[in-house]
């Protein structure tokens, strides 16, 4: 029987931070990924559609999913910290999934802000594999960031209306270790349209 997925408060940094998690369907072969969802002052929740499509497309091949909101988002306390505490949040969240889920194989996620956190938070977590969607360079200081030394993908629209895709591209340009590259050219910043491709990309890639 297939597992349900279940939503929770768990101990965090700043409070209580909610999260929504499902277990593997083959806890032998699949990993565990934790998701992080766009920018918390613009209406970003771990409900977010790009988000929700990245946690079912793994879910399909097998994976136990964490899902969660940032600190002062739906029933997480605490208040927006800048991407500082964000950090600490989804520290937290994998520590927590580490626990519960007792796997080994880590990967991260993240789309926009959550995937500013996500490529900040990985000298720390450690995961074996990193999908970034939508960063938001040019927004954020993603020259501090430390080079991934993972394999990992970039997932970006080209019709970006909210980050620049030059900057971007700039960005993948600079990487020492660059990551698989998918740019669509139809896609805008939310994907609108494209989230079929976006799920056929973890369906092939994972």
């Amino acid at each position: 029987m297939r597992s349900k997925s279940e939503n929770a408060l768990i101990d965090g940094p700043a409070g209580q931070l909610e999260i929504r998690f499902r277990a593997a369907e083959n806890s032998e072969q699949a990993g565990l990924v934790v998701i992080s969802h766009p920018h918390p002052q613009f209406g970003g929740t771990m409900n977010n559609k790009v988000v929700t499509t990245l946690e079912k497309a793994w879910q399909e091949k097998g994976y136990a999913t964490v899902v969660y909101n940032f600190r002062g988002v739906g029933k997480s306390q605490g208040e927006y910290d800048g991407g500082i505490g964000e950090v600490d949040d989804l520290v937290a969240v994998v520590n927590w999934a580490r626990r519960h889920f007792d796997m080994e194989r880590l990967l991260l996620a993240g789309f926009s802000f959550g995937s500013y956190v996500t490529l900040k938070a990985q000298p720390l977590l450690q995961a074996e594999r990193l999908m970034i969607v939508a960063p938001p360079v040019g927004l954020y200081n993603f020259a501090a960031i430390e080079e991934i030394q993972v394999p990992w993908e970039l997932v970006i629209g080209l019709q970006d209306e909210v980050v620049e895709v030059a900057e971007m591209m700039q960005w993948f340009d600079r990487l020492q270790q660059k990551p698989t590259l998918y740019a669509r050219a139809h896609a805008s910043h939310f994907f609108h349209g494209q989230l079929l491709w976006l799920k056929r990309i973890i369906l092939s890639e994972y």
